[in-house]
């Protein structure tokens, strides 16, 4: 075999070969034509600098799980929040950021379930839940939009992917998945708007901006240039039940407005390796590509979750999951804020990661073996060096199956003891702890 295959970037994985979801939701357009298609990307063989995470999410295509590390190399589009002044740290009982940048709870100060689209005999259950699914849909369904991704390919735009939206202000902020924006440079949102007597909608197709972006979380923010919309309101996923009827709401396989019933199947689903992601809803509606997103609404037509995933199994049928609103709120609150989460702890090193049969066959220690110390981030002060191999954090070995909680338990500041082997000038190795402060990790 190929040592090579011995060989590991730097991603955290635990060992096993199990069925893991997948991301079937960011639809892929298709076909490209061939003289347009863009040319594939060859996977680098470096990794890239260690982060601790919140969340841990499947890669689109069935990626490897983020087990509580992140990398901070990746390409990505310059956001909003990160072309202005930096922002800063609101009080508890500010409404917005000192900088203006609105919160999520002024964005939502006013929004109630929209009511404009709805005739005057709707009913209501006795809890003042909709009797109906119809009058439920009429309400909410002009707050998801159709969204279309583009690439930068020999100079021009070209159509990538297609994917879902939810308005959550009048104003025109609209929160995605991650996976439905990532690698992308520009974005188009069609908003609709439904005559209810008529069932007839009039769409208007906006360019957007990416406000912020989070690939731990599988979260993102756009915003486009509109007014008098009409945003979702955000509900209390902690007030949900097992068996609550739910309804999503995307834009599967190009098919706009797309509607699906079911119930609420699991809860606190932790779907992903990461020790501290966020938890999913799971329901049975049916979920397909496109429908990443999209909204899961409760039956008082509040969101509830933010559908992105499915298991792809030949053993499993309709299950869906969905981003828990409540855990998400934060999030969404960074990323409008300062286009990143923030308070998220980061090593700030390349490294390659060397099991027993590649250090072996290297005459080398199995390891991280160092080949880049960041020298913007306090890292680059430690006397920590390109050539070390890393074995131990805060004494636990680096193949410790836990090693990611050392990162998610930490904050930007404090620090840790890197246990490192290094060759002394007379080529004998030898153990050395070094004290590396954490810097903070800012995205993508």
């Amino acid at each position: 075999m190929n040592d090579m295959n011995n060989m590991n970037n730097g991603n955290y994985t635990n060992g096993q070969n199990q069925q893991i979801p997948q991301y079937p939701m960011s639809q892929q357009v298709q076909p490209v034509p061939p003289a347009q298609k863009p040319p594939k990307k060859h996977k680098s063989h470096t990794t890239a600098k260690v982060a601790a995470i919140l969340a841990g999410v499947i890669i689109v295509g069935g990626g490897a799980g983020f087990g509580g590390a992140y990398f901070a190399n990746r390409t990505r589009v310059p956001t909003a929040a990160e072309t202005s002044a930096p922002t800063a740290t609101t009080s508890e009982n500010d409404t917005t950021s000192k900088d203006g940048t609105p919160t999520l709870d002024e964005l939502q100060k006013d929004v109630a379930v929209p009511q404009q689209n709805l005739t005057s005999n709707v009913e209501y259950k006795t809890d003042g839940s909709y009797m109906y699914t119809r009058d439920l849909v009429n309400a909410v369904r002009d707050s998801i939009v159709y969204i279309e991704t583009y690439i930068d390919y020999r100079g021009q735009n070209t159509q990538y992917a297609a994917g879902s939206g939810i308005i959550i202000s009048k104003d025109g902020y609209i929160v995605t998945n991650n996976h439905v924006v990532e690698k992308c440079t520009a974005f188009t949102v069609k908003v609709n708007t439904t005559d209810i007597s008529t069932g007839i909608s009039d769409s208007k197709t906006y360019d957007a901006t990416l406000v912020g972006t989070d690939s731990d979380t599988d979260l993102a923010v756009l915003k486009i240039d509109a007014d008098n919309l009409s945003p979702a309101k955000l509900g209390d996923s902690d007030e949900l039940h097992l068996g609550d009827d739910v309804i999503a709401i995307g834009n599967p396989l190009g098919y706009e407005t797309s509607v699906s019933k079911g119930i609420i199947s699991g809860l606190h689903r932790q779907v992903s390796d990461s020790q501290r992601g966020l938890t999913s809803i799971q329901t049975d509606a049916a979920i397909n590509s496109g429908n990443s997103g999209g909204a899961l609404f409760n039956s008082y037509g509040e969101v509830v979750g933010v559908v992105n995933e499915k298991r792809v199994d030949s053993y499993a049928e309709n299950m869906g999951f969905a981003i828990t609103i409540n855990e998400a709120k934060d999030v969404i609150d960074d990323l409008i804020d300062k286009g990143y989460v923030s308070g998220r702890a980061m090593l700030g090193i390349t490294y390659v990661k060397l099991n027993e049969t590649a250090a072996a066959y290297r005459g080398m220690t199995p390891g991280w073996y160092v080949t880049e110390v960041s020298s913007d981030m306090a890292v680059a002060k430690s006397g920590l060096l390109v050539g070390d191999t890393i074995t131990k954090i805060d004494g636990k070995s680096v193949f410790d199956s836990d090693i990611q909680n050392i990162f998610t338990e930490k904050k930007p500041g404090d620090t840790v003891t890197v246990t490192v082997v290094r060759s002394n000038s007379f080529g004998v190795d030898k153990d050395v702890d070094i004290k590396v402060e954490l810097s903070e990790y800012k995205g993508n």
